[in-house]
């Protein structure tokens, strides 16, 4: 007797085996009907190896099948739009980047990965989308689908006679929000899929990272069978929206939300036989009468559905060839690892062996050796940890990358961008540094500035980051202004005397690509130039730009800055831009302005054609246009500097910025009293550099900074008919 129960269990084994066996090899379902769907047919394979090849073979015309290897695209952009009586399949680890945009009928896509860019709460697209009432008869088969942008796989707009099956849907931790899976039928409002969107949906599995729309239908005749739900963020799986007419049997609902949501009860009817809930909570019940399909299909029972779907042979991109489906004989691929350089280090492998079965997990490690430094992954696998795992489906290769730490150095540059903005620490403190050395930078806002970000050689927005030193690197911490700071825009519009102030050169104010409708066309030689008045709200460091056009025969032209008469940059860059229409900004450059009224003058330094300005933007603590009489800072037009007869000797003051010690020069053309002071930025006298008689000739005054605090002063030379007044920096 137990003889004969131990036999007919075996036979029973045998027949769901068998049966097993061919619902994973050959079309089931919905597409099974209108035809049947056979793709490309017996047509003679094509193997391709780039996106290029791919797309214009997925796209072309006639029967094609198509064999994908390795791995292809790169983001949301990559869309490979299938065309009728197309099979792709894709070898074993066949990957693309981006998505499938299936739009004719007849088409099949098998074993591959897609992986989309991660899902977002955008109007995006699906890693696969099926769409339109010319696409009919569709198999989507043992594939692996995640991260779409806006769902994994959608079925709409009036396609009919779709089957899913064999095929993994999860989401990673590269999806921030929307990860709501399948759509079939996209709006309440599209009556016109009545009678359309029939899909059969079987054997797949809902893992990790799924959280709604398992799927979400509408209109459609849909068959839910033997599959499997176990992700743990559900909110639901199955839900039934408006005229949805749902069969779900023989599924396995494991600890997951709401199985089966009724929504708003406005389906035709959902009927609900045979599944396995467990630890599942919310409503597991139909409601109706379904349709009844009009194919027959050989339904495991639901309890044996996780272990088949989740197999290692089972539900994603397993298929071990193009010719062989389910668990067949298993298949081996070869693992190469590599040093680079050869003395680098050691790779180990656990476990250890050369060739492995398709699917295992291998773990790897890098030692370096004896004066070296372990600096990441390549090939098969990335990353800097020193261990990593490589999934063997397909021959892989793998290179661990060392650097020779011993008596190699180097260099680390940081900047604050404006140099105004804040400042950066390092630890370890220090100029180059051993290789492999991680060094941690710090950026502090100044009063007035808050942290942006970093570039060059670090990224992020916090203010800590990290810089591993296995080459000379450049780092840039970025900073805006904060609490009251604004910005203030003048259009090179003249007649107000406020603001704009004057220009060398011919304005046009009938040009409406540029802002307000004028721009400065400055005259082409040097020393010519547009002059602003600004009024600064304290004494500080602001930031200034320009925008323009330049269309000029050279690359670049440059100007030169000055702030009340003094150079503050002697060469800002006007890149080329393609046009004389074409407008764009410089770079923001730091100056020092002082409290009130400034002069602001942009200044050509070469006697060639310059780039046409538009205006100039003011960032800072409460920038507003000034009266051009009341800016009055040195070299301005209305007044006339001390001079000797003939040798035209302008009041200077060098070098400018100093570190300690400055020098001003000036002359004198007849017997006269000259007083020279020293104030701070706030206006106050800081000392009394001469107050004497001075006969005709040149001078120097020594201006020693020393026990004073950095920042910029004022130099007033006054003889009693004439006054100048120059800036000087201390930045010691």
């Amino acid at each position: 007797m137990k003889s004969r129960i131990f036999t007919l269990l075996c036979i029973m084994m045998m027949f769901f085996s068998l049966s097993y066996a061919q619902d994973a090899c050959a079309p089931r379902g919905w597409c099974t009907q209108n035809g049947g769907t056979t793709g490309g047919g017996s047509a003679t394979p094509q193997t391709v190896t780039t996106l290029s090849a791919l797309t214009t073979a997925a796209n072309g015309s006639g029967s094609r099948v198509i064999y994908v290897s390795g791995t292809m695209g790169a983001g949301v952009s990559t869309r490979v739009k299938v065309a009728a009586n197309t099979t792709i399949i894709g070898l074993p680890g066949a990957k693309l980047y981006g998505g499938f945009d299936v739009r004719g009928s007849n088409v099949i896509i098998r074993n591959m990965i897609v992986q989309g860019p991660g899902s977002v709460d955008v109007d995006g697209v699906d890693c696969i989308n099926i769409d339109g009432s010319s696409t009919t008869n569709v198999w989507i088969d043992h594939c692996d689908i995640y991260d779409g942008q806006d769902g994994n796989l959608d079925i709409t707009n009036g396609c009919n006679y779709i089957t899913i099956s064999w095929t993994k849907f999860h989401y990673t931790g590269a999806s921030s929000n929307h990860q709501y899976c399948n759509l079939i039928g996209n709006s309440d409002s599209k009556t016109s899929d009545r009678g359309k969107l029939k899909v059969t949906m079987m054997y797949n599995w809902w893992t990790s990272g799924t959280v709604e729309r398992m799927p979400r239908v509408r209109f459609g005749q849909v068959h839910v069978v033997n599959n499997l739900f176990d992700s743990p963020q559900t909110n639901y799986c199955v839900r039934a929206g408006v005229e949805a007419d749902i069969l779900v049997e023989g599924n396995y609902f494991d600890a997951v939300n709401d199985p089966i949501d009724l929504y708003e009860n406005e389906f035709t009817a959902v009927t609900a036989r045979n599944n396995v809930f467990n630890n599942t909570t919310g409503n597991t019940a139909g409601s109706g009468t379904s349709f009844t399909p009009p194919y027959s299909l050989s339904i495991a029972p639901a309890a044996n559905v996780k272990a088949l779907v989740s197999a290692s042979c089972g539900a994603g991109a397993t298929l071990p060839s193009p010719t062989q489906c389910g668990c067949g004989t298993s298949t081996s691929y070869t693992l190469t690892t590599t040093t680079n350089p050869s003395a680098g280090g050691t790779i180990t492998r656990s476990p250890n062996a050369t060739t492995y079965t398709a699917g295992t997990v291998v773990t790897l490690t890098a030692t370096p050796a004896s004066g070296y430094t372990f600096t990441g992954w390549s090939g098969g696998a990335s990353g800097t940890s020193a261990t990593t795992t490589v999934t063997m489906n397909a021959n892989t290769s793998v290179t661990a990358n060392f650097t020779n730490s011993t008596g190699t150095s180097y260099t680390l540059t940081t900047t604050a961008s404006p140099s105004a903005g804040g400042t950066i620490t390092r630890s370890p403190n220090a100029t180059t540094y051993a290789a492999g050395t991680v060094v941690t930078l710090t950026a502090t806002p100044a009063s007035g500035y808050t942290f942006s970000s970093w570039s060059g050689g670090a990224s992020g927005t916090s203010a800590t980051t990290t810089v591993t030193m296995n080459a000379n690197v450049s780092v840039t911490a970025n900073f805006t202004t904060s609490s009251g700071g604004t910005t203030l825009r003048i259009d090179d519009k003249s007649g107000t005397g406020v603001g704009y102030c004057s220009a060398n050169g011919s304005r046009q104010n009938t040009y409406t690509g540029a802002d307000g409708g004028y721009y400065i066309n400055l005259s082409n030689s040097s020393g010519q130039g547009i002059t602003w008045a600004v009024s600064a709200g304290a004494a500080g460091t602001y930031n200034i730009r320009w925008r323009y056009a330049n269309a000029g025969s050279q690359s670049a032209t440059t100007a030169r800055v000055l702030v009340n008469g003094v150079e503050v940059n002697g060469s800002v860059a006007f890149p080329k831009t393609a046009a004389w229409t074409t407008w764009t900004t410089t770079a923001w450059i730091p100056v020092t302005l002082v409290a009130g009224a400034n002069k602001i003058r942009l200044e050509t330094t070469a006697a060639s054609e310059f780039a046409n300005i538009d205006w100039i933007e003011i960032s800072g603590i409460n920038p507003t246009e000034a009266s051009c009489s009341a800016a009055t800072g040195s070299r301005l037009a209305t007044e006339t500097p001390i001079t000797q007869s003939g040798l035209q000797l302008t009041p200077t003051v060098l070098p400018n910025p100093t570190n300690g010690i400055a020098t001003i020069r000036f002359g004198v053309t007849a017997v006269e009293k000259v007083m020279v002071n020293l104030y701070s930025a706030d206006g106050r006298l800081v000392k009394s550099l001469t107050n004497r008689m001075y006969s005709p000739g040149n001078y120097t005054l020594p201006v020693d900074y020393s026990g004073m605090q950095k920042g910029v002063y004022f130099i007033t030379i006054n003889n009693g008919v004439k006054r100048t007044v120059l800036q000087n920096m201390f930045v010691r």
